[in-house]
C-alpha cells in the first residue's frame, strides 16, 4: 500500500492508527445516538475512533480473548447489526490480530456452522437479538464455541479512564500485511455459502477505487460492497453516514436520514432506492447528491431510468464478494446517460475477460493479477475466477458492459429458446403491489410467473390483485420477445404471508425458489397440459363459434372458421395459450391427455381444428405419418404461388449487394464475419429480429455478433441492419426501405430457419412463408436476372431414404429428392423439404435462380469465434449423458461415420457457391445450373475410433457400448432434466432407425464449385475435442 502521510501501511489497523495522527482532526464517521434515532448523528474523529478501537481491545482481553503473536492466527465468528458496537468490536479484533468472520445473520444454522467449522473458529460473539441463533450455532459444535455478547458502548468508550495504547508486541508489519483481517461468504443463492478470504493487503487494494465524497451508506456491513465502502471513507477522510441499523427502512425514515446528511454520495441497494423514489421528497433528496449508486442486486432499468430522468447522476458498481469491485459506472461523464453499462477501472481493465457464451451474451472473468481478488476457481486461465455473472456490450461505447443475469438465471424453454427473468422480474417488481416477482420455465413450453403481494396489498383477492398489477405485466411483455411474453393463466400469486427466499442483497435465490414452489410450478403446467378437461360438450357450429369467440380474447381476429391462424397472427405462444383454453373448457371424451401440444398450429383454421378436437372426443387422436406427409403436400401447394417475374430486360448490375437473414446466429454471424472481408461486395442487409429491449438493429446485431466474435461491427456503408419480420408479405419493412432492398439486391442469403425437433410440419408454417415472402423478394429484382437466392436446408431431408435393398448403403446425389417421405420423421426436416420443392418449382416454372444447400452437422470452428458448441444440441447432450449413465454409444445413429463440417469452413462454401468469392466456379452465373449442393465434410472421420478416443484422452470418464446399451442406461439414469438434461432427447433417440445401411451425401458437384469444400482438412483431432470438451463443461 502507497504512504499514508509518510508511513507505508501494512494492515488496516494501521490506518485507523494514522487517522488518529491527523493534523486536522475531521469527523470521519457518523450515526444516530440514540436506539431509534434516524437524524441525530453523533461524529466520530479519527483520534476517538482509535481510542474506542483501543478500548474494545482492551474490552476483549477482559472478556475472554488475548493478543495473538505474530505467528498465530484464529478466527472468531460475529452475528450482529451494522451498528456503532459491531463496527467498534470487529476492529477491536482486528487490533487483537483475530480474523473475524462476518456473517449475514439471515443464513440458516446448517450454513454458519459449515462456515465457522472450515474456518477453524472457537469463538463467537453476537448481538443481543441473535442470542438464540448463535446458540444454537454453538450447539452443532462439539465442544461448543465459546460465546460472547458484542462489545457495548459502556465497555470501550471510557473518555474518563485513560490507560496506555494498546498494541501487540513481537509482529512484523510486513508478514502482518499477507494475513486475514475478516473473512465474508458469498450469498448461498445457488447452494451453500462458500468462505471469502480478505487479507490486509487486498483490502488495503481497495483503497485504489474509493470515492473521495461525503457518503450516506444503507449498506449493511456483513455485505463486501458495504464493509469496503465504510473503511474506504476512513481511509479517504471523508465523513460516511451510516443508516441506524436497529431501524425499519422505509422511504420516511431514509429520507430523513439522508436530508440530515446532505451528502455528496449515497450508497444504497435497489429496492432502497425503489422506497425512496415512490414520493417526490424521496427523489429531491438523491437530486441534491453528486453522485448516487446501488449493489448488491441488479437495479431495474426502469427505476435508473427515472433517477437519469429526474437528472440525477445515477451510477451502479459491481463486484462480488470473491473478485471485489471489478466494473462501474459511477466515473462516467456527466452527459453519458449509459448508466446501465458498466465499465472496468484502468487499474482493473487488464484483468477482466468477456467470455462469449451464448450470442451476444458474455461471462464475466476475472485474471489472475486483479488485487481484490480474493479465490479462483478455474484453470482457463490459470488461476482465474468465473463469475456467471452475465453481460452483453454496448454497441458503440468500448468496453461497456450491461449485466443481463447470471449464468444459472436463465430460463430455457424446450424450444431452445432462451428468457431473461431479470428484466421482467425488474420491471414488474417497480409495480407497488408487488413484493417480488419470480419468472419460471425451465425446459418447459412457456414461462410462468410467480407473483409475491406486497402489504399494501393484503386485502386484495388474488383475481383484484392480479387485475391491479396486469398493466405491468403487460408493458413487461411489451419489452420482451414472443416467447418471453408471459400470458395471465401462467400468472401465480402468492400471500403477503409466505416468503420468498432472498439474500441480503435482496436478491432471489432462484433455484431455492424453484425447489420450495414446484408443486405450485408443476400445477400451472398440468393445468395447461392438462387432463383436467372442462364440460362443455360442443360440435359442428357451436364449437366453431366458441373456438372463434376464444380466438378474440386471445386477440386474434379472424375473418372466418377458414382464416388460416397464422395468417391472423397465431404466434405458437397463443397456439400454446388457446391449446390451453380449449382443454379447460371442452369436454374432451377424457382424452385431453392426446391432445397434441401444437394441435391449433397443426389445424390451420378454426374449421379444421373443431374436426380435429372432435376426433380428439371420440378417440381418433393419432397424427400418422400419412397425416404429416399429406401436410406436406398441403403446405408446398399453398405457399409456392409467386410474384410474377417482370421481363428480364433490365441492366446488370455494378456491384454484389447481399441480402442475410439469420445474421444474429451462429452460420449466420460467421458468413457476415466472411462477406464484411470480400471488397466487391459493396452492402450487406441483415434482416434480424426486433430485440426485447429498446436498441437499434446495429445495436442488437453487434451484441450478437460480439458474443461470437470477440469483436464489434462497427456501422458503416456496407451493413444496413434492419428489424424486420420475413413472415410478413412486406418483411415489415416500410415502403420505402422494402423498394431499395428489392432494387439493390444480388444475392440473398437465407440462413433463418427454427430448430425444434418436437413440432410438427404444420407448426413451420411462419418459416414456409417467411421463405415465400423471400423467393417474392428475389423475383422483384430489376435487374437482368433475379437475385441469387441461396437456402440452407438440411440433410435431414434425405435420412429417410430408403436402401436399394436391406442394409445397403444410401447415396444421396446433389439432386432434388424425389419422394417427400424421404425426410427424417421430425416436423423441422420436412419443413425443409416443403422448402425444397418450393425453390424447386420457383425456379422451373418461375423462372427464379435459386440454389439448396443441404447442410450437414455444423461445429465450431478453433479459428474464429466461440469453441462452445450449443450444449443443447444433440451430439454435446449425446456427449453429456456419459456424466449420468458412465457409458456412450459405440455409433452416434446408423453409421460410424462423421461429416462434421466447421462453421467457417462452411460459411467460405456458401460464399463459394453464391460466387461471391474468388474460390467460386470461374464461371459466369448465367450458365449455372446446379440446384443442389451437399455441404458435408467430405472426408468423414469414425466416431469411435477418433471421436470417443479423443474425449477419453481430454478426460471424460465413459465406457464404450451397443447403442441400445446405452439408451437403456440413459432411460434408468435420473429422471430430472435439469440434473439430466440428455433425457430431453431420449424419446428421439429411442425413435429413431438405426438398422438400415450408411447414408452417404455425394459432394463432387459442391467441391468443383467451392475451393473451401476442395481444400477441407481433418476436423477432429485430441487438441480440437479438448477443447470442446472443456467449453461444455464449463456449462455443465
Amino acid at each position: 500500500m502507497g504512504d499514508v502521510g509518510v508511513q507505508t501501511i501494512y494492515t488496516y489497523d494501521e490506518v485507523i492508527r494514522s487517522r488518529a495522527l491527523d493534523e486536522d482532526q475531521v469527523p470521519l464517521i457518523a450515526y444516530p445516538k440514540s436506539k431509534l434515532g434516524i437524524t441525530d448523528y453523533e461524529f466520530f474523529t479519527g483520534k476517538e475512533l482509535d481510542r474506542l478501537v483501543d478500548g474494545a481491545a482492551k474490552a476483549l482481553i477482559n472478556s475472554g480473548l488475548r493478543s495473538l503473536n505474530g505467528g498465530e492466527e484464529e478466527t472468531v465468528g460475529i452475528y450482529g447489526i451494522s451498528d456503532l458496537d459491531y463496527i467498534v468490536t470487529i476492529f477491536g479484533l482486528g487490533r487483537l490480530g483475530y480474523t473475524t468472520f462476518i456473517l449475514s445473520p439471515r443464513l440458516p444454522v446448517s450454513a454458519c456452522v459449515s462456515l465457522l467449522q472450515d474456518a477453524s473458529a472457537k469463538t463467537l460473539l453476537y448481538a443481543p437479538q441473535f442470542h438464540s441463533l448463535a446458540s444454537q450455532t454453538s450447539s452443532s459444535f462439539s465442544p461448543s464455541l465459546a460465546l460472547i455478547p458484542i462489545l457495548t458502548r459502556e465497555q470501550y468508550d471510557l473518555p474518563n479512564n485513560p490507560t496506555p495504547p494498546f498494541s501487540r508486541s513481537g509482529i512484523n508489519l510486513e508478514k502482518e500485511n499477507f494475513k486475514k483481517l475478516i473473512m465474508m461468504h458469498s450469498s448461498g443463492s445457488t447452494g451453500l455459502p462458500r468462505p471469502i478470504h480478505y487479507t490486509h493487503k487486498r483490502l488495503l487494494a481497495t483503497m485504489l477505487t474509493a470515492q473521495s465524497l461525503i457518503a450516506f451508506q444503507s449498506v449493511p456491513l456483513f455485505h463486501a460492497h458495504g464493509f469496503i465502502s465504510f473503511i474506504q471513507a476512513i481511509y479517504t477522510r471523508k465523513c460516511i453516514y451510516l443508516f441506524n441499523g436497529h431501524v425499519p427502512q422505509t422511504h420516511d425514515t431514509v429520507t430523513a436520514a439522508i436530508r440530515a446528511a446532505n451528502p455528496e454520495i449515497v450508497w444504497t441497494v435497489p429496492y432502497v432506492l425503489k422506497l425512496l423514489c415512490e414520493k417526490s421528497d424521496g427523489v429531491e433528496v438523491l437530486r441534491k447528491c453528486k453522485v448516487v449508486s446501488c449493489s448488491g442486486s441488479r437495479c431495474p432499468d426502469e427505476l435508473g431510468d427515472l433517477l437519469t430522468k429526474e437528472g440525477i447522476h445515477f451510477g451502479t458498481v459491481f463486484g462480488a464478494t470473491e473478485v471485489a469491485l471489478i466494473l462501474t459506472s459511477l466515473n462516467r461523464p456527466k452527459e453519458d446517460k449509459a448508466w446501465n453499462y458498466l465499465r472496468p477501472p484502468p487499474h482493473i481493465a487488464p484483468f477482466i475477460r468477456m467470455k462469449p457464451i451464448d450470442g451476444p451474451i458474455c461471462e464475466c472473468v476475472v485474471l489472475d493479477g486483479h488485487k481484490g481478488k480474493m479465490m479462483s476457481n478455474s484453470n482457463d486461465p490459470p488461476n482465474s475466477f468465473h463469475t456467471k455473472d452475465l453481460f452483453i456490450a454496448h454497441p458503440t461505447i468500448p468496453n461497456a458492459w450491461k449485466f443481463v443475469g447470471r449464468l444459472d438465471d436463465r430460463v430455457t424453454l424446450t424450444n431452445g429458446e432462451k428468457v431473461l427473468p431479470l428484466p421482467i422480474e425488474g420491471r414488474i417488481q417497480q409495480d407497488p403491489l408487488v413484493r417480488e416477482a419470480v419468472v419460471f420455465g425451465i425446459d418447459r413450453p412457456v414461462p410462468g410467473l410467480l407473483l409475491f403481494k406486497a402489504e399494501n396489498a393484503r386485502e386484495l383477492n388474488d383475481e383484484e390483485f392480479l387485475d391491479r398489477v396486469w398493466p405491468a405485466i403487460e408493458d413487461a411483455n411489451s419489452r420482451a420477445e414472443g416467447f418471453s411474453q408471459i400470458s395471465r393463466e401462467m400468472v401465480v400469486v402468492l400471500g403477503t404471508d409466505v416468503e420468498c427466499p432472498t439474500t441480503d442483497k435482496s436478491s432471489i435465490k432462484r433455484a431455492q425458489v424453484y425447489r420450495e414452489f414446484k408443486g405450485l410450478i408443476d400445477g400451472v403446467y398440468e393445468r395447461l397440459e392438462s387432463s383436467q378437461e372442462g364440460t362443455l360438450v360442443l360440435v359442428g357450429e357451436e364449437l366453431e363459434q366458441w373456438l372463434m369467440a376464444a380466438f378474440e380474447k386471445l386477440g386474434v381476429h379472424l375473418k372466418d372458421r377458414e382464416d388460416d391462424f397464422f395468417s391472423a397472427g397465431v404466434d405458437s405462444l397463443k397456439a400454446i395459450q388457446m391449446r390451453g383454453l380449449i382443454i379447460r373448457n371442452l369436454d374432451l371424451g377424457g382424452n385431453a391427455s392426446k391432445c397434441p401440444s401444437m394441435v391449433v398450429y397443426d389445424s390451420g383454421n378454426v374449421k379444421k381444428l373443431a374436426e380435429a378436437l372432435l376426433d380428439i372426443r371420440n378417440g381418433r387422436t393419432s397424427v400418422n405419418g400419412a397425416d404429416e406427409i399429406w401436410e406436406m403436400e398441403n403446405l408446398i401447394e399453398e405457399y409456392s404461388h409467386f410474384v410474377k417475374r417482370q421481363s428480364d430486360g433490365g441492366k446488370a448490375p455494378e456491384s454484389k449487394v447481399v441480402l442475410l437473414t439469420g445474421a444474429t446466429g451462429s452460420l449466420g454471424s460467421h458468413i457476415l464475419s466472411q462477406l464484411i472481408k470480400l471488397p466487391h461486395v459493396s452492402k450487406i442487409y441483415c434482416l434480424i429480429r426486433s430485440a426485447s429491449a429498446p436498441q437499434t438493429a446495429i445495436e442488437r446485431l453487434n451484441e450478437a455478433y460480439q458474443g461470437r466474435h470477440s469483436t464489434h461491427i462497427v456501422s458503416s456503408a456496407e451493413i444496413h441492419p434492419l428489424f424486420s419480420d420475413i413472415s410478413k408479405p412486406d418483411l415489415d419493412l416500410p415502403p420505402p426501405i422494402l423498394e431499395r432492398v428489392q432494387a439493390e439486391t444480388t444475392h440473398i442469403i437465407h440462413c433463418a430457419w427454427e430448430v425444434n425437433f418436437a413440432l410438427s410440419v404444420r407448426s413451420f408454417t411462419p418459416q414456409i412463408a417467411a421463405l415465400q415472402n423471400i423467393i417474392n423478394i428475389s423475383l422483384s429484382s430489376p435487374f437482368s436476372k433475379p437475385a441469387h437466392l441461396l437456402f440452407c436446408s438440411s440433410v435431414g431431408t434425405a435420412m429417410a431414404t430408403p436402401a436399394p435393398y436391406p442394409g445397403a448403403d444410401v447415396f444421396i446425389d446433389e439432386i432434388p429428392i424425389n419422394e417427400v417421405t424421404d425426410a427424417s420423421p421430425t416436423g423441422y426436416a420436412r419443413s425443409k423439404l416443403v422448402a425444397e420443392r418450393m425453390l424447386e418449382k420457383a425456379v422451373v416454372h418461375d423462372g427464379a435462380r435459386a440454389t439448396i444447400l443441404r447442410i450437414g452437422q455444423i461445429i465450431p470452428s478453433p479459428k474464429s469465434g466461440t469453441m462452445l458448441w450449443n450444449p443443447n444440441e444433440m451430439i454435446p447432450l449425446m456427449v453429456r449423458s456419459a456424466l449420468s449413465t458412465g457409458v456412450l454409444p459405440e455409433n452416434p445413429s446408423v453409421s460410424d461415420q462423421c461429416s462434421w463440417i466447421e462453421v467457417d469452413s462452411l460459411s467460405r462454401a456458401i460464399l463459394d457457391i453464391g460466387g461471391l468469392t474468388r474460390g467460386g466456379l470461374e464461371k459466369p452465373e448465367s450458365e449455372e445450373s446446379q440446384l443442389v449442393y451437399n455441404l458435408v465434410h467430405p472426408r468423414p472421420f469414425s466416431w469411435r475410433h477418433d471421436f470417443l478416443s479423443a474425449l477419453k484422452a481430454a478426460g471424460l470418464d465413459f465406457e464404450a457400448v451397443e447403442r441400445r446399451t446405452w439408451l437403456e442406461k440413459l432411460k434408468n439414469s435420473e429422471k430430472d432434466i435439469n440434473k439430466n438434461p440428455s433425457r430431453k432427447l431420449l424419446a428421439f433417440w429411442e425413435a429413431q432407425n438405426v438398422d438400415g445401411g450408411t447414408i452417404i451425401f455425394e459432394t463432387a458437384e459442391a467441391e468443383a464449385r467451392s475451393e473451401a469444400m476442395r481444400n477441407m482438412v481433418r476436423v477432429v483431432d485430441e487438441e480440437y475435442v479438448e477443447k470442446l470438451l472443456h467449453a461444455w463443461r464449463n456449462v455443465w
